[in-house]
Protein backbone atom coordinates (compact mmCIF):
# COMPACT_ATOMS: atom_id res chain seq x y z
CA UNK A 1 0.00 0.00 0.00
CA UNK A 2 1.72 3.21 -0.92
CA UNK A 3 3.24 5.74 1.77
CA UNK A 4 2.32 8.64 -0.31
CA UNK A 5 -0.63 10.69 -1.90
CA UNK A 6 -1.51 9.96 -4.59
CA UNK A 7 -0.23 12.65 -7.42
CA UNK A 8 -2.81 12.72 -10.06
CA UNK A 9 -5.16 13.27 -7.60
CA UNK A 10 -3.79 15.87 -5.97
CA UNK A 11 -3.15 17.87 -9.26
CA UNK A 12 -6.63 17.52 -9.92
CA UNK A 13 -7.63 18.93 -6.68
CA UNK A 14 -5.32 21.46 -6.26
CA UNK A 15 -6.36 22.89 -10.03
CA UNK A 16 -10.30 22.93 -9.04
CA UNK A 17 -9.78 24.41 -5.87
CA UNK A 18 -7.40 26.57 -6.99
CA UNK A 19 -10.26 27.81 -9.55
CA UNK A 20 -13.09 28.25 -6.90
CA UNK A 21 -14.58 24.70 -7.70
CA UNK A 22 -16.03 22.68 -4.86
CA UNK A 23 -13.95 19.77 -4.47
CA UNK A 24 -13.97 17.23 -2.19
CA UNK A 25 -11.17 14.41 -2.49
CA UNK A 26 -10.67 10.52 -1.62
CA UNK A 27 -7.38 9.13 -1.25
CA UNK A 28 -8.92 5.66 -0.62
CA UNK A 29 -5.50 3.81 -0.45
CA UNK A 30 -3.55 5.80 1.32
CA UNK A 31 -6.60 6.32 3.79
CA UNK A 32 -6.50 2.42 3.88
CA UNK A 33 -10.32 2.26 3.12
CA UNK A 34 -12.29 -0.56 2.63
CA UNK A 35 -15.46 -0.61 0.49
CA UNK A 36 -17.89 0.23 3.47
CA UNK A 37 -15.39 3.33 4.81
CA UNK A 38 -15.72 4.48 1.02
CA UNK A 39 -19.15 4.69 0.79
CA UNK A 40 -19.25 5.94 4.16
CA UNK A 41 -17.49 8.95 3.32
CA UNK A 42 -19.55 8.99 -0.42
CA UNK A 43 -22.84 9.10 1.59
CA UNK A 44 -21.72 11.91 3.90
CA UNK A 45 -21.27 13.85 0.73
CA UNK A 46 -23.91 13.02 -1.44
CA UNK A 47 -21.89 14.27 -4.80
CA UNK A 48 -23.54 15.02 -7.79
CA UNK A 49 -20.41 13.70 -9.94
CA UNK A 50 -17.55 11.41 -8.81
CA UNK A 51 -14.38 11.09 -10.48
CA UNK A 52 -12.71 7.28 -10.67
CA UNK A 53 -9.28 6.48 -11.69
CA UNK A 54 -7.66 2.98 -12.72
CA UNK A 55 -4.88 1.68 -14.04
CA UNK A 56 -5.47 -1.30 -16.68
CA UNK A 57 -5.47 -4.47 -14.21
CA UNK A 58 -7.89 -2.47 -12.05
CA UNK A 59 -10.42 -1.36 -14.28
CA UNK A 60 -12.84 -4.36 -13.57
CA UNK A 61 -12.54 -3.67 -9.69
CA UNK A 62 -13.15 -0.08 -10.22
CA UNK A 63 -16.11 -0.41 -12.28
CA UNK A 64 -17.86 -3.21 -9.61
CA UNK A 65 -17.19 -0.06 -6.99
CA UNK A 66 -19.05 2.07 -9.42
CA UNK A 67 -21.94 -0.42 -10.05
CA UNK A 68 -22.36 -0.64 -6.12
CA UNK A 69 -22.01 3.57 -5.47
CA UNK A 70 -24.49 4.10 -8.61
CA UNK A 71 -26.76 1.73 -6.57
CA UNK A 72 -26.58 3.24 -3.17
CA UNK A 73 -26.13 6.49 -5.13
CA UNK A 74 -28.53 6.65 -8.15
CA UNK A 75 -28.60 9.91 -10.15
CA UNK A 76 -24.70 10.66 -9.22
CA UNK A 77 -22.78 11.01 -12.75
CA UNK A 78 -19.61 8.81 -12.87
CA UNK A 79 -16.42 9.82 -14.75
CA UNK A 80 -13.46 7.49 -15.22
CA UNK A 81 -10.06 8.77 -16.10
CA UNK A 82 -6.68 7.46 -15.20
CA UNK A 83 -4.00 5.17 -17.37
CA UNK A 84 -6.67 2.64 -18.94
CA UNK A 85 -9.71 5.60 -19.62
CA UNK A 86 -6.30 7.89 -21.27
CA UNK A 87 -5.24 4.96 -23.43
CA UNK A 88 -8.88 3.35 -24.72
CA UNK A 89 -11.59 6.13 -24.02
CA UNK A 90 -14.30 4.47 -26.54
CA UNK A 91 -13.45 1.00 -25.33
CA UNK A 92 -13.56 2.18 -21.80
CA UNK A 93 -17.59 3.23 -22.01
CA UNK A 94 -18.32 0.23 -24.45
CA UNK A 95 -17.08 -2.21 -21.83
CA UNK A 96 -18.31 -0.82 -18.89
CA UNK A 97 -21.75 1.01 -19.16
CA UNK A 98 -21.47 2.32 -15.64
CA UNK A 99 -19.07 4.93 -16.79
CA UNK A 100 -21.06 8.13 -17.89
CA UNK A 101 -18.11 10.14 -19.49
CA UNK A 102 -14.06 9.02 -20.06
CA UNK A 103 -11.31 11.26 -19.85
CA UNK A 104 -7.86 10.70 -21.90
CA UNK A 105 -4.96 13.45 -21.92
CA UNK A 106 -4.43 15.36 -18.89
CA UNK A 107 -7.64 15.98 -17.19
CA UNK A 108 -7.13 19.24 -14.96
CA UNK A 109 -8.61 21.69 -17.62
CA UNK A 110 -10.89 19.11 -18.69
CA UNK A 111 -12.65 18.35 -15.69
CA UNK A 112 -12.58 21.97 -14.85
CA UNK A 113 -14.69 22.83 -17.96
CA UNK A 114 -16.76 20.15 -16.94
CA UNK A 115 -17.97 21.25 -14.05
CA UNK A 116 -18.58 25.00 -14.97
CA UNK A 117 -19.88 24.14 -17.81
CA UNK A 118 -22.30 21.76 -15.82
CA UNK A 119 -21.82 19.38 -18.48
CA UNK A 120 -23.76 20.86 -20.80
CA UNK A 121 -22.34 20.94 -24.69
CA UNK A 122 -20.41 18.15 -24.51
CA UNK A 123 -19.06 17.85 -28.04
CA UNK A 124 -17.25 21.38 -27.43
CA UNK A 125 -15.09 19.78 -24.70
CA UNK A 126 -11.72 17.97 -25.40
CA UNK A 127 -10.37 15.56 -23.72
CA UNK A 128 -13.20 13.11 -23.10
CA UNK A 129 -15.49 10.23 -24.73
CA UNK A 130 -19.57 10.06 -23.70
CA UNK A 131 -22.39 8.70 -24.96
CA UNK A 132 -24.95 10.51 -27.18
CA UNK A 133 -28.03 8.69 -28.82
CA UNK A 134 -26.46 5.34 -28.09
CA UNK A 135 -23.60 6.36 -29.71
CA UNK A 136 -20.33 6.63 -28.70
CA UNK A 137 -18.43 10.12 -29.02
CA UNK A 138 -14.64 10.31 -28.99
CA UNK A 139 -13.62 14.28 -29.18
CA UNK A 140 -10.51 14.96 -30.20
CA UNK A 141 -7.49 15.28 -27.30
CA UNK A 142 -6.74 18.69 -24.85
CA UNK A 143 -3.81 20.69 -26.00
CA UNK A 144 -0.47 19.89 -23.73
CA UNK A 145 -1.62 21.99 -20.38
CA UNK A 146 0.17 24.95 -19.35
CA UNK A 147 2.28 23.77 -16.14
CA UNK A 148 2.46 27.75 -15.10
CA UNK A 149 -1.61 27.22 -14.84
CA UNK A 150 -1.37 24.30 -12.69
CA UNK A 151 -0.99 25.51 -8.80
CA UNK A 152 1.09 23.89 -5.90
CA UNK A 153 0.00 20.33 -5.07
CA UNK A 154 -2.20 21.17 -1.80
CA UNK A 155 -2.20 18.08 0.48
CA UNK A 156 -4.10 19.52 3.44
CA UNK A 157 -7.51 17.29 2.82
CA UNK A 158 -5.56 14.06 2.05
CA UNK A 159 -4.43 12.13 5.37
CA UNK A 160 -1.12 12.63 6.54
CA UNK A 161 1.61 10.61 4.94
CA UNK A 162 5.28 9.56 5.32
CA UNK A 163 6.49 10.91 1.50
CA UNK A 164 5.23 13.16 -0.32
CA UNK A 165 5.18 13.73 -4.72
CA UNK A 166 6.25 16.13 -6.27
CA UNK A 167 6.80 17.16 -10.27
CA UNK A 168 9.00 19.54 -11.90
CA UNK A 169 8.07 18.41 -15.38
CA UNK A 170 5.46 16.45 -17.35
CA UNK A 171 5.93 14.42 -20.46
CA UNK A 172 8.84 11.89 -21.60
CA UNK A 173 10.83 12.36 -25.42
CA UNK A 174 11.76 8.89 -25.58
CA UNK A 175 10.08 6.17 -27.52
CA UNK A 176 10.31 3.01 -25.01
CA UNK A 177 8.24 0.46 -26.91
CA UNK A 178 6.37 -1.03 -23.83
CA UNK A 179 5.84 2.53 -21.92
CA UNK A 180 2.30 4.34 -23.21
CA UNK A 181 4.10 8.37 -22.37
CA UNK A 182 0.87 8.76 -20.92
CA UNK A 183 1.21 12.62 -20.52
CA UNK A 184 2.52 13.01 -24.09
CA UNK A 185 6.04 13.37 -25.76
CA UNK A 186 6.50 17.06 -25.44
CA UNK A 187 8.63 17.96 -22.34
CA UNK A 188 7.57 20.73 -20.33
CA UNK A 189 9.07 22.23 -17.66
CA UNK A 190 7.72 23.88 -14.31
CA UNK A 191 9.35 27.16 -13.30
CA UNK A 192 12.07 26.14 -9.82
CA UNK A 193 11.32 29.19 -8.06
CA UNK A 194 7.38 27.78 -8.09
CA UNK A 195 9.02 24.24 -7.23
CA UNK A 196 11.07 25.51 -4.31
CA UNK A 197 8.11 27.00 -3.01
CA UNK A 198 6.00 24.37 -2.90
CA UNK A 199 8.51 22.20 -1.47
CA UNK A 200 8.91 24.56 1.69
CA UNK A 201 5.22 24.59 2.17
CA UNK A 202 5.56 20.46 2.25
CA UNK A 203 8.04 20.49 4.39
CA UNK A 204 6.47 22.95 7.17
CA UNK A 205 3.48 21.21 6.93
CA UNK A 206 3.79 17.16 6.88
CA UNK A 207 8.14 17.05 7.47
CA UNK A 208 8.26 14.44 5.47
CA UNK A 209 10.46 11.14 5.79
CA UNK A 210 10.89 11.59 1.80
CA UNK A 211 10.26 13.82 -1.12
CA UNK A 212 9.53 12.02 -4.58
CA UNK A 213 10.16 13.77 -8.10
CA UNK A 214 7.55 12.33 -9.68
CA UNK A 215 8.92 13.20 -13.20
CA UNK A 216 9.17 10.62 -15.77
CA UNK A 217 12.87 11.55 -16.10
CA UNK A 218 13.60 13.88 -13.72
CA UNK A 219 17.23 14.84 -15.69
CA UNK A 220 15.49 15.79 -18.56
CA UNK A 221 16.87 19.17 -18.54
CA UNK A 222 20.48 19.49 -16.77
CA UNK A 223 20.79 22.87 -16.77
CA UNK A 224 17.53 23.35 -14.78
CA UNK A 225 17.70 20.56 -12.28
CA UNK A 226 21.75 21.71 -11.26
CA UNK A 227 19.88 24.73 -10.69
CA UNK A 228 17.04 23.64 -8.72
CA UNK A 229 19.54 21.21 -7.04
CA UNK A 230 21.79 24.09 -6.05
CA UNK A 231 19.19 26.36 -4.52
CA UNK A 232 18.28 23.25 -2.57
CA UNK A 233 21.68 22.55 -0.99
CA UNK A 234 21.69 26.95 0.17
CA UNK A 235 17.85 26.74 1.37
CA UNK A 236 17.30 26.29 5.43
CA UNK A 237 13.93 24.90 5.07
CA UNK A 238 14.66 21.88 2.67
CA UNK A 239 17.93 21.14 2.46
CA UNK A 240 18.06 18.28 4.67
CA UNK A 241 14.79 16.74 3.32
CA UNK A 242 16.38 13.60 1.47
CA UNK A 243 14.57 12.86 -2.06
CA UNK A 244 14.34 10.06 -4.46
CA UNK A 245 13.64 10.21 -8.65
CA UNK A 246 13.64 8.17 -11.67
CA UNK A 247 15.86 8.76 -13.83
CA UNK A 248 16.84 7.49 -17.93
CA UNK A 249 20.40 6.15 -17.79
CA UNK A 250 21.38 8.35 -21.11
CA UNK A 251 21.29 11.83 -18.48
CA UNK A 252 23.52 10.55 -15.55
CA UNK A 253 27.20 11.04 -15.67
CA UNK A 254 29.53 11.54 -12.47
CA UNK A 255 29.16 15.22 -11.95
CA UNK A 256 25.44 15.62 -12.27
CA UNK A 257 24.57 12.34 -10.15
CA UNK A 258 27.66 13.85 -7.59
CA UNK A 259 25.38 17.10 -7.38
CA UNK A 260 22.17 15.03 -6.47
CA UNK A 261 24.00 12.90 -3.82
CA UNK A 262 25.34 16.60 -2.23
CA UNK A 263 21.49 17.88 -2.39
CA UNK A 264 19.69 14.64 -0.72
CA UNK A 265 19.14 11.97 -3.53
CA UNK A 266 19.23 8.94 -1.20
CA UNK A 267 17.62 6.37 -4.11
CA UNK A 268 17.04 6.82 -7.79
CA UNK A 269 15.41 3.96 -9.87
CA UNK A 270 16.46 3.39 -13.77
CA UNK A 271 15.32 1.22 -16.14
CA UNK A 272 17.84 -0.85 -16.97
CA UNK A 273 15.45 -3.37 -19.07
CA UNK A 274 17.65 -6.25 -20.46
CA UNK A 275 21.50 -7.46 -20.53
CA UNK A 276 21.30 -8.48 -24.13
CA UNK A 277 22.21 -6.03 -26.21
CA UNK A 278 19.91 -6.70 -29.21
CA UNK A 279 16.99 -6.91 -27.24
CA UNK A 280 17.56 -3.31 -25.80
CA UNK A 281 18.27 -2.37 -29.23
CA UNK A 282 14.61 -3.47 -29.63
CA UNK A 283 13.24 -1.58 -26.70
CA UNK A 284 13.78 1.69 -28.29
CA UNK A 285 15.12 2.93 -25.20
CA UNK A 286 18.42 4.04 -26.66
CA UNK A 287 20.87 2.47 -24.33
CA UNK A 288 23.95 0.11 -24.16
CA UNK A 289 25.33 -2.79 -22.18
CA UNK A 290 28.25 -0.22 -21.52
CA UNK A 291 26.33 2.70 -21.25
CA UNK A 292 24.64 0.66 -17.94
CA UNK A 293 28.17 -0.12 -16.98
CA UNK A 294 28.86 2.87 -16.53
CA UNK A 295 26.35 5.05 -15.47
CA UNK A 296 26.21 2.46 -12.65
CA UNK A 297 30.07 2.29 -11.74
CA UNK A 298 29.59 6.45 -11.23
CA UNK A 299 26.34 5.51 -8.89
CA UNK A 300 28.11 3.03 -6.65
CA UNK A 301 31.07 5.63 -6.37
CA UNK A 302 29.30 8.41 -5.30
CA UNK A 303 26.87 6.06 -2.88
CA UNK A 304 23.48 6.52 -4.32
CA UNK A 305 21.11 3.57 -4.45
CA UNK A 306 19.62 2.09 -7.15
CA UNK A 307 16.34 0.70 -7.99
CA UNK A 308 17.13 -1.64 -11.07
CA UNK A 309 14.18 -2.31 -13.32
CA UNK A 310 14.25 -5.63 -15.67
CA UNK A 311 12.21 -6.72 -17.79
CA UNK A 312 11.44 -10.28 -19.19
CA UNK A 313 9.64 -10.92 -22.01
CA UNK A 314 10.60 -8.41 -24.29
CA UNK A 315 9.68 -8.59 -28.16
CA UNK A 316 11.49 -11.86 -29.75
CA UNK A 317 12.93 -12.88 -25.95
CA UNK A 318 13.62 -16.44 -25.66
CA UNK A 319 15.14 -18.13 -22.28
CA UNK A 320 19.14 -17.50 -23.48
CA UNK A 321 18.12 -13.97 -23.60
CA UNK A 322 16.56 -13.66 -20.02
CA UNK A 323 19.29 -15.61 -18.61
CA UNK A 324 21.68 -12.77 -19.99
CA UNK A 325 19.70 -10.05 -18.29
CA UNK A 326 19.52 -12.13 -14.90
CA UNK A 327 23.48 -12.40 -15.34
CA UNK A 328 23.85 -8.83 -16.40
CA UNK A 329 21.42 -7.83 -13.37
CA UNK A 330 23.69 -10.34 -10.68
CA UNK A 331 27.11 -8.56 -12.24
CA UNK A 332 25.37 -4.79 -11.79
CA UNK A 333 24.05 -5.75 -8.54
CA UNK A 334 21.94 -2.98 -7.51
CA UNK A 335 20.75 -2.22 -4.37
CA UNK A 336 16.76 -2.79 -4.95
CA UNK A 337 16.39 -5.37 -8.29
CA UNK A 338 12.98 -5.38 -9.55
CA UNK A 339 12.02 -8.13 -11.96
CA UNK A 340 8.68 -7.39 -14.23
CA UNK A 341 7.03 -9.32 -16.89
CA UNK A 342 6.34 -7.34 -20.26
CA UNK A 343 2.71 -6.21 -20.01
CA UNK A 344 1.27 -5.26 -23.15
CA UNK A 345 -0.31 -2.06 -21.45
CA UNK A 346 -2.78 -0.07 -23.97
CA UNK A 347 -1.10 2.47 -25.63
CA UNK A 348 2.10 0.89 -26.15
CA UNK A 349 3.59 -0.17 -29.30
CA UNK A 350 3.82 -3.53 -27.35
CA UNK A 351 0.21 -3.63 -27.19
CA UNK A 352 -0.23 -3.07 -30.95
CA UNK A 353 2.47 -6.25 -31.27
CA UNK A 354 1.14 -8.49 -29.22
CA UNK A 355 -2.39 -7.70 -30.98
CA UNK A 356 -1.24 -8.35 -34.28
CA UNK A 357 1.12 -11.76 -32.98
CA UNK A 358 4.20 -10.20 -33.93
CA UNK A 359 7.33 -10.53 -31.44
CA UNK A 360 6.65 -13.93 -30.72
CA UNK A 361 3.53 -12.99 -28.74
CA UNK A 362 0.63 -14.70 -27.74
CA UNK A 363 -2.18 -12.92 -25.59
CA UNK A 364 -3.39 -15.54 -23.33
CA UNK A 365 -5.83 -13.63 -21.01
CA UNK A 366 -8.76 -11.45 -22.46
CA UNK A 367 -9.05 -10.08 -18.99
CA UNK A 368 -7.75 -6.69 -18.00
CA UNK A 369 -7.11 -8.08 -14.28
CA UNK A 370 -4.13 -10.21 -15.89
CA UNK A 371 -2.49 -6.81 -16.89
CA UNK A 372 -0.44 -7.06 -13.54
CA UNK A 373 3.17 -8.01 -13.64
CA UNK A 374 3.24 -9.59 -9.78
CA UNK A 375 0.48 -12.11 -10.83
CA UNK A 376 -0.66 -11.20 -14.66
CA UNK A 377 -1.34 -13.68 -17.20
CA UNK A 378 -1.89 -11.42 -20.09
CA UNK A 379 0.68 -12.60 -22.54
CA UNK A 380 3.21 -15.27 -22.96
CA UNK A 381 5.99 -15.76 -26.32
CA UNK A 382 6.30 -18.26 -28.80
CA UNK A 383 9.53 -19.24 -27.02
CA UNK A 384 9.07 -18.39 -23.48
CA UNK A 385 5.60 -20.02 -21.77
CA UNK A 386 4.05 -18.28 -19.28
CA UNK A 387 4.99 -20.26 -16.39
CA UNK A 388 8.79 -20.20 -17.42
CA UNK A 389 8.34 -16.73 -17.63
CA UNK A 390 7.67 -16.56 -14.03
CA UNK A 391 9.98 -18.92 -13.17
CA UNK A 392 12.56 -16.68 -14.71
CA UNK A 393 11.11 -13.76 -12.64
CA UNK A 394 11.78 -15.45 -9.32
CA UNK A 395 15.31 -17.41 -9.95
CA UNK A 396 16.42 -13.49 -11.46
CA UNK A 397 15.71 -12.35 -7.97
CA UNK A 398 16.94 -14.94 -6.08
CA UNK A 399 20.71 -14.96 -8.52
CA UNK A 400 21.23 -11.46 -7.76
CA UNK A 401 20.77 -11.95 -3.92
CA UNK A 402 22.66 -15.50 -3.80
CA UNK A 403 25.18 -14.84 -5.76
CA UNK A 404 25.86 -11.52 -4.02
CA UNK A 405 25.66 -13.18 -0.88
CA UNK A 406 22.65 -11.04 0.15
CA UNK A 407 21.06 -13.05 2.68
CA UNK A 408 19.16 -10.40 4.59
CA UNK A 409 17.62 -9.11 1.53
CA UNK A 410 16.72 -13.05 0.18
CA UNK A 411 14.82 -13.55 3.36
CA UNK A 412 13.14 -10.15 2.75
CA UNK A 413 12.51 -10.69 -0.69
CA UNK A 414 10.75 -14.29 0.02
CA UNK A 415 8.84 -12.55 2.83
CA UNK A 416 7.67 -9.65 0.38
CA UNK A 417 7.20 -11.74 -2.66
CA UNK A 418 4.55 -13.73 -0.80
CA UNK A 419 3.22 -11.00 0.77
CA UNK A 420 2.51 -8.90 -2.48
CA UNK A 421 1.05 -11.86 -4.20
CA UNK A 422 -1.20 -12.61 -1.06
CA UNK A 423 -2.30 -8.62 -1.09
CA UNK A 424 -2.88 -8.37 -4.50
CA UNK A 425 -5.35 -11.30 -3.89
CA UNK A 426 -7.51 -10.10 -1.03
CA UNK A 427 -7.91 -6.90 -2.44
CA UNK A 428 -8.53 -8.07 -5.95
CA UNK A 429 -11.56 -10.02 -4.46
CA UNK A 430 -12.57 -8.15 -1.14
CA UNK A 431 -16.37 -7.48 -1.23
CA UNK A 432 -17.07 -9.64 -4.64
Amino acid sequence: MPVYPDPSLGSLHSYLKNNNIESHVLDAKLARLNLSGIMDRLKYYRPETIGLTSFTHEIDHVAKTASIIKKDLPGTRILIGGAHANALPERVLSEYRIFDIALHGEGEVTLAELLNNNFRNLNSVAGIAYRENGNIILNPKRDYVDLKSIPPLDWTDFPKAKSYPIFTSRGCRHNCIFCSRPLGSQVRFRNNDDIIKELENTVRLFNPRMVYFWDENFCHNRDSIERLLEEKKKNKIIKNVRWFCQSHISSLDYGLLKLMKESGCARIGIGLESGNDEILKKTGKGITKNRIRRAMECLKKINIPVEGYFLLGLPDETKKTCLDTINFATELNPKFPTFGIVVPYPGTEIYNMAIAGKGGYRIISPNWADYNKIIGKAIELQELSRKELETLQARGYLTVLFRNFRILDILRFLFQYFYDIKGYLINHFRHF
